[in-house]
């Protein structure tokens, strides 16, 4: 009699070959049925696990407030579109509105004092006049640079070349600055970042080299050849008029007449490396420099907030954030002196332009 299971006679392998193939047969099945099972289990958990965060996220106001917060941090970069993915339609819009705020016009501060001119026969700049102060808070580290004269400072072009701007060393050695900062944002259409065309107005010697951005939310930085910062919604003529020699536009304001703008969250752009330009009342130049994206052992970076206290801590009577993210870069004394969080090989980035410190206002005037 035949056992329950037992293959019958006919279909029992008869030969060693046959036994052997059905062997490998048995062993296939065991091995498809494993890979079949580790696979809907695989399945099942990443369901769970996305079930799980869309109700954290979705539905409790801890999840709804980190994810806000990293949707904020990846539409203030060129991946802006997948914040989609983590944000309803609603949502969405209203952090592309937060992107570009009213801009709130500053008029140029009568009550600045700017210090005397230096004088010609005198020596370059010393240590006494551009002081570098490291910083750092939760989540971020960087470095305040202190400019005392801000008729040393100037917005420098790029030499660009096609497509391509120019990394900031290079610039700064070309036309002998000791200190700097990036300025504008750039056309970056294939995500390359070859940083040869800004966006929005340049300005440099008082000549325009690219027109202002169209729109609202884009605002005017620019200093007169009396070194005055001034900053707003401002037409080239009016800053002619005003005797502005250099001019950018960025955004957003932190800082319009001594009052912070950003008074009600983290300012809508989330937290990453950060770069921002203001004055002091005694017409000391504040350049931020933040690091951010885990580089120079930072953590993801700084809100717009959290550079704005920084300004308004340092005595910021007008304050503007200008390009961050990966084209944050901060150069004194020859050497890049912050951890840009770039990619490139060379430790940081081609740009359009650069506010560049210079030892002697003849010397920035030769720069121009």
């Amino acid at each position: 009699m035949r056992r329950q299971g037992e293959p019958s006679a006919a279909k029992r392998p008869t030969t060693r070959r046959d036994r052997r193939q059905q062997g490998r047969k048995r062993t296939r099945h065991r091995i498809l049925r494993a890979m079949r099972n580790i696979a809907l289990s695989t399945i099942s958990c990443i369901v769970l696990f996305a079930a799980a965060c869309y109700a954290v996220g979705f539905l409790t106001p801890w999840g709804q407030q980190q994810r806000i917060a990293l949707a904020e941090t990846i539409i203030s970069t060129r991946h802006y579109a997948l914040a989609h993915f983590i944000t309803t339609q609603a949502e969405y819009q209203q952090l592309a509105r937060q992107l570009h705020a009213p801009v709130y016009t500053a008029a140029a501060r009568s009550d600045v004092e700017v210090p005397p001119a230096t004088p010609v026969s005198s020596t370059p700049t010393t240590d006494q006049s551009v002081e570098l102060d490291p910083i750092s808070g939760k989540g971020y580290n960087g470095y305040v640079l202190l400019v005392h004269d801000p008729r040393l400072v100037r917005l420098v072009p790029a030499e660009v070349h096609g497509d391509m701007g120019e990394y900031i060393t290079d610039m700064a050695k070309r036309v002998g600055a000791v200190a700097g900062t990036n300025a504008s944002g750039f056309q970056d259409p294939n995500g390359e970042g070859w940083g040869g065309q800004a966006v929005g107005l340049e300005m440099s010697g008082g000549k325009v080299l690219h027109a202002a951005e169209p729109g609202s939310g884009w605002v005017t930085v620019g200093f007169t050849t009396d070194g005055v910062m001034v900053m707003g919604d401002y037409s080239v003529a009016q800053l002619q008029k005003m005797g502005v020699r250099d001019a950018m536009q960025f955004h957003p304001e932190l800082v319009v007449d001594g009052k912070p703008m950003i008074t009600y969250g983290d300012g809508g752009w989330g937290y990453g490396p950060r770069t921002a330009i203001g004055q002091a009342k005694d017409g000391t130049v504040i350049f931020v420099v933040i690091n951010g994206r885990f580089h120079g052992g930072s953590g993801m970076g700084a809100s717009q907030r959290q550079v704005m206290d920084i300004m308004l801590q340092y005595g910021a009577v007008n304050a503007c954030a200008m390009d961050g993210g990966s084209s944050s870069v901060l150069y004194d004394d020859g050497k890049i002196v912050n951890t840009p969080s770039t990619l490139d090989p060379n430790g940081q980035r081609h740009l359009p332009d650069a506010w560049l410190v210079f030892g002697t206002e003849q010397e920035a005037a030769q720069a121009e």
